[in-house]
């Protein structure tokens, strides 16, 4: 038999046996792909879950902290604005600026 014929016949079944191999075999290996992806994804979500949640409590403490400061400034600020037109309400009006400046 002629050695090119042989090599020819070689060459398809090689190509032939590639190409069904990978036509088999390239679903399977996407699937286990993406498996190994959400597998290692879990993990790490799982790994981080544990220190946020440590993590998210003491910001959130921090919050609550920096909120009661709020309140408290608010309430300062609503007694000194009580106490300002408390002031003003006793006032003459004449004493009070008009567009031009001070009245005398």
């Amino acid at each position: 038999m002629d050695p090119y014929a042989e090599a020819g016949m070689i060459f398809a079944v090689v190509m032939t046996v590639i190409i069904g191999g990978f036509i088999v075999t390239f679903p399977i290996l996407r699937r286990l792909g993406r498996v190994m992806e959400e597998t290692i994804r879990d993990r790490q979500e799982a790994r981080l879950g544990r220190g946020n949640a440590a993590m998210l409590e003491g910001e959130i403490e921090q919050i609550k902290h920096a909120v009661g400061r709020i309140e408290g400034h608010l309430e300062l600020l609503g007694e000194r604005q009580d106490f300002v037109e408390n002031l003003l309400s006793h006032r003459d009006p004449k004493q009070l600026p008009n567009r031009e400046g001070w009245e005398g």
